[in-house]
């Protein structure tokens, strides 16, 4: 009798632990967080400007719902993120050194960012929905351009797409990729004053890309002045609200 009841006791005991755990891993969260960038570099023979587009993308779910999620990515389920922001990081390059500055985008669809950077007169114009359209760089963040200068600039007849080269003066191509498939190496050479190479590589066997920026100087070693880690990991509480607030 005394160890049917010592075995009863073990057992309720057991299902006690089991559900404190359980109870728990259902209110404990895993924070989740992605990063996607993709831009443009414009040089001329004195000078570069890049312009990147940084998405970052959240989640957050509990202990108990963590193993699921794991398990549907290996089966190639997708993650599904709670938080979206978005920013553009703005590096400008001179002989002299080196300026960076973020501009914060609101939550918004992708085609409300800036896009279609243009040399145009000395200036840097793009197409920038969410504050009006027609934008010039003004040095730490975007201005709607002045109708004096839609008036010159042509409405958005001039602004560029596509990469060029030797557009009075002015280059441009793509740079940063997206999180997979597209690990590659490019080096621009800025008027032989120095090169900005751009390195995207996969992170292990993850299937995502680390974009690395460097740049070179000549008779010094690379410089990284830009990285972003593109493969979904887990964050601390403090990290996820640094990068999403409080939403």
């Amino acid at each position: 009798m005394e160890i049917m009841r010592k075995k009863t006791h073990a057992v309720i005991s057991t299902l006690v632990v089991l559900l404190a755990v359980i109870l728990t891993a259902s209110v404990l969260k895993v924070y989740l967080l992605r990063e996607d960038s993709g831009g443009d570099v414009l040089w001329n023979v004195n000078e570069a400007y890049m312009f990147i587009g940084v998405a970052y993308r959240g989640g957050h779910m509990s202990y108990l719902e963590y193993p699921w999620m794991i398990f549907r990515e290996s089966v190639g389920g997708v993650t599904a993120f709670n938080n979206e922001h978005r920013s553009v990081a703005v590096i400008h390059i001179t002989p002299f050194g080196i300026e960076q500055h973020v501009v914060e985008v609101a939550a918004a669809p992708p085609g409300s960012w800036p896009g279609m950077y243009t040399p145009f007169e000395g200036q840097i114009y793009a197409n920038y929905p969410e504050i009006g359209g027609l934008s010039r760089w003004a040095g730490d963040h975007f201005e709607p351009a002045t109708a004096e200068e839609q008036q010159k600039f042509g409405g958005f007849s001039r602004l560029s797409a596509v990469d060029f080269t030797n557009v009075d003066g002015w280059s441009k191509r793509g740079i940063g990729g997206g999180p997979q498939g597209l690990f590659a190496r490019s080096t621009t050479d800025v008027g032989g004053r120095y090169t900005i190479s751009e390195k995207s590589e996969p992170i292990g066997h993850t299937g995502y890309a680390a974009v690395s920026i460097f740049l070179q100087r000549p008779g010094a070693p690379p410089e990284r002045i830009w990285y972003l880690d593109g493969h979904p990991r887990r964050v601390s509480r403090a990290e996820y609200e640094s990068a999403f607030g409080r939403r």
